[in-house]
């Protein structure tokens, strides 16, 4: 939630040649910070907003001034009137106004939760010892426990050893113990338990007595009365929701259940067939199991004050704790979260954050036109023909041969589509519709990489996620295109015909490999050298060739790219040659 500042300004979107850029405005939708940020949040009630730029953290004031440089690889967003900051692979805790309160380091620290923060230290194996710091950032309870839950409700559930855990209250006083392989999800004097790995949960009491029997294959803690268990090993369930004596409150039939808060429960019910299904559609419910609305919401967020939202196939809306429309406040079309902000509407709608009065007249919406130079700009434009598909795909404008242009805009439309892999083949204009049930979704959008005189690089990336699949895999296109002659030039047009360009890179790259600790994660011998069709982009100084996760290394090292200088390529660039001219 964001807090009141005494000047309102809020972070808002600016899509620019180099990039999406978050500057402040003000209630007149009027910039009093200029955009240059790559990340913005709110400002604290001490007039702090955490910033990020060339992925670098830091704190700002009202007027734009840094008052906590720009040294930090994360800031998490204030919570309790704290963040969790790191800097150097190590983390630490700051106040509102950016000072460090933590006398030392930690390899982890979770953010606070009932006035403490969870921190874990390391010896340098994989084994951590964790325990907590109070919001002066004095570590009042030492790091001695195997693992460690955030305190709720004053408690937290520790791993003293194997087979031994234990409730601790805020002093880190030993409240009881209690002999299981697993316990844990303290909640309203609850904590589910397990007598070993794959065995059923149940739940005990702090004094350690068994109040509702081992009976579930999943469990989560109490909260508002409420428990959501599942009596299957199923991905969708079925799920149910119980009380604090282990009766249903709702029977285990749902596909996917949310606590959302005030007592309130969105209940889900599979689209689709099949034994996994990725979306589900709600009802609202309350804890003592009278459900106030048909299943018609595909999304509904949490409740506060009495207020939340929910979304339908087409729009986002406001609603009143029995899951009925707020008539007064604004309904918008596309999916996502809408929240009152100091008595404007916030909305991030299909990934684009803006602004709305309570009647729904647009206070500031990040614009759509990409302005390149006085000849050209790229629109953003939006394909969602399904809740679970859409992509941001660039069309190109002021290309002064019109018929060019159509050429350019059809091939950035093939390339930002997606099929996947089942499918293709099929018709690109009939594959997907509002009815469809996808076994998957799809985000695609584009940011601009370089642009200089004649000259476009784009980079149209994507994510693509199967359901039941443990992660999904980023998708990265990066077409050159010359905008006057609709040219989508290809790694072989940079050089001298006759030059065996492909033999000089390939020994550039492997000695990168064997001699930059950066590239130390490359899979040995997986670097097989390019190909006529490799992947790769430019910028006024540097060839940058670029291997998808999984092809030369593992997918946490993401897209595998190596910047050559073309200093170290000059002797064989083709400096006269159509694509080197088309930016030089």
């Amino acid at each position: 939630m964001s807090l009141k500042t005494k000047y309102s300004l809020y972070p808002a979107l600016v899509n620019t040649k180099d990039g999406a850029n978050y500057g402040y405005i003000n209630r007149k939708s009027i910039f009093k910070i200029t955009p240059q940020f790559t990340v913005a949040y709110d400002f604290n009630d001490s007039n702090r907003a955490i910033v990020s730029k060339d992925d670098k953290y830091g704190l700002i004031d009202t007027e734009g001034n840094l008052k906590v440089n720009l040294i930090y690889s994360s800031i998490s967003p204030f919570k309790e009137g704290l963040a969790v900051y790191t800097l150097n692979d190590k983390m630490g805790v700051m106040d509102k106004l950016g000072n460090s309160i933590t006398k030392k380091n930690y390899n982890f620290i979770n953010d606070y939760s009932n006035g403490m923060a969870l921190v874990g230290e390391s010896d340098g194996s994989d084994d951590y010892k964790y325990g907590y710091l109070n919001k002066d950032g004095v570590e009042v309870i030492p790091t001695k426990y195997k693992q460690a839950n955030d305190f709720n409700g004053g408690y937290a559930v520790v791993k003293i050893k194997d087979g031994e855990f234990a409730l601790i209250d805020l002093t880190g006083k030993l409240i009881n113990k209690y002999n299981y392989q697993y316990v844990g999800g303290y909640g309203e004097g609850l904590m589910f338990f397990s007598n070993g790995f794959g065995e059923k949960y149940g739940y005990i009491n702090v004094a350690g007595e068994i109040v509702i029997e081992p009976t579930y294959f999943t469990a989560t803690g109490f909260k508002d009365g409420m428990a959501i268990v599942s009596i299957d090993e199923g991905y969708n369930g079925p799920n149910g929701v119980i009380n604090n004596k282990g009766k249903y409150i709702y029977s285990p039939i749902y596909s996917n259940i949310n606590l959302l808060g005030e007592d309130r429960v969105s209940l889900g019910m599979p689209i689709g067939e099949g034994e996994i299904n990725l979306t589900s559609i709600y009802a609202i419910g309350n804890n003592r199991g009278d459900i106030f609305t048909d299943f018609k919401f595909l999304v509904v967020g949490n409740y506060n004050n009495g207020l939340s939202y929910g979304s339908n196939e087409e729009y986002t809306f406001f609603i009143d704790k029995s899951g009925k429309p707020i008539k007064d406040l604004p309904k918008v079309k596309g999916s996502g979260t809408l929240e009152i902000k100091d008595g404007i509407v916030y909305s991030d709608i299909d990934y684009e954050p803006y602004y709305l009065n309570k009647d729904g007249s647009v206070i500031y919406k990040p614009n759509k036109k990409i302005i390149l130079s006085d000849k050209y700009s790229v629109i953003k434009e939006k394909y969602k023909p399904n809740i679970n598909y859409l992509i941001y795909y660039p069309v190109i404008i002021g290309v002064y041969n019109k018929k060019i242009n159509i050429e350019i805009n059809k091939k950035l439309w093939d390339m930002s589509y997606f099929t996947p892999y089942a499918e293709e083949g099929k018709n690109k204009n009939s594959v997907i519709t509002k009815d469809d049930v996808l076994d998957y979704s799809y985000y695609g959008n584009f940011t601009i990489e370089f642009y200089k005189k004649d000259l476009l690089v784009l980079n149209l990336s994507g994510y693509y996620y199967p359901i039941g699949a443990a992660h999904g895999m980023p998708s990265k296109k990066t077409p050159c295109i010359n905008l006057v002659t609709g040219k989508f030039y290809s790694l072989g047009d940079l050089f001298m015909g006759g030059v065996y360009y492909t033999g000089e890179l390939n020994k550039i790259i492997n000695n990168m490999i064997e001699t930059d600790p950066q590239y130390e994660y490359v899979f040995k011998d997986a670097f097989k050298g390019i190909t006529e069709k490799q992947d790769f982009y430019v910028d006024k100084d540097n060839l940058y060739i670029y291997y998808p996760p999984y092809e030369i290394g593992p997918y946490s090292a993401g897209f595998i790219t190596f910047k050559i200088n073309f200093d170290e390529i000059k002797g064989m660039i083709n400096k006269n040659g159509e694509f080197y001219k088309s930016f030089n």
